[in-house]
């Protein structure tokens, strides 16, 4: 998640641009790793395109996730990413960032997010929500929906601002979901970070990506990569997960409290006009 700070009409602005933080962005499946076969070839040096397959299990292993996630009361996440940038020369170059996110339901919710720069991140009580930026010592505060449900509407509505995890929050809950694959493959079992994960690989118009799933009978993301299909070079966002479900939070983790000389500045929805100043606080 990036943070700026944008000027318009003479008076700074935090807005937050979204990224995938499944990021972004399902079930555990036993058996061995499926085998891949290879394209037929039509007698030329070019091997032949095989037709995009919507596997069910991988469509389950989706929608299975979802409602795991959904049922959790309290979890916090440590997340390592690694997000790519495009230069001017073509070339993709990626920045590292970790993500602490703690969530106690109906209503708390903090992220925190590091990387080369000081911490940047969101709170939320129940009552408030609260941008801050650390790196320009700006924060921005506004009253907020009593639920968690309702806050990542109002955020998304009037401030661009998309919450991490959501979209596998609530896969399956919308019914275009699945229409949107074009590609659903099971590919098989890996280890990621000592955990025994199910590998799986989905297309979508404009995306790729992967999601590796915890075996077992807690199905939580373990890895998550996805792909920008619609750049030459294909830019990427890669993240791995360490869930700790049901925590005890200490006093004080939903409550927001200003760093030395920090400003409250207003909170506005993004703009694209030409005279906004944008300061990257990546």
């Amino acid at each position: 998640m990036n943070l700026f700070i944008s000027r318009h009409g003479g008076q700074p602005a935090l807005r937050v641009r979204r990224m995938v933080l499944m990021g972004s962005a399902l079930a555990a499946l036993a058996g061995a790793p499926v085998v891949l076969a290879q394209a037929p070839t039509s007698g030329s040096d070019e091997p032949a395109q095989t037709q995009p397959e919507v596997q069910s299990q991988a469509v389950d292993a989706l929608n299975k996730l979802g409602n795991y996630l959904r049922s959790l009361k309290s979890f916090r996440i440590e997340a390592d990413s690694v997000t790519d940038a495009v230069l001017t020369t073509g070339q993709n170059v990626g920045f590292l960032h970790r993500t602490e996110m703690s969530v106690q339901r109906p209503n708390k919710v903090r992220v925190v997010v590091t990387g080369s720069r000081a911490p940047k991140g969101l709170i939320y009580d129940g009552h408030t929500f609260v941008l801050f930026n650390d790196t320009h010592h700006y924060y921005s505060k506004v009253p907020a929906p009593p639920t968690i449900r309702e806050l990542i509407a109002d955020a998304d509505d009037k401030y661009g601002v998309q919450l991490p995890l959501v979209d596998l929050f609530y896969w399956g809950e919308q019914s275009d979901d699945e229409k949107s694959l074009t590609s659903a493959l099971f590919i098989g079992l890996d280890k990621v970070e000592g955990k025994w994960c199910n590998h799986y690989a989905y297309q979508q118009p404009g995306l790729d990506w992967e999601l590796w799933i915890q075996a077992g009978a807690r199905p939580l993301p373990c890895r998550f990569v996805v792909t920008d299909t619609t750049q030459p070079s294909r830019p990427q966002h890669a993240v791995n997960y360490e869930w700790t479900v049901n925590p005890t939070f200490e006093a004080g983790t939903f409550t927001f409290h200003p760093g030395p000389g920090a400003r409250e500045i207003p909170m506005r929805a993004p703009t694209t006009t030409g005279d906004d100043q944008q300061g990257d606080a990546q």
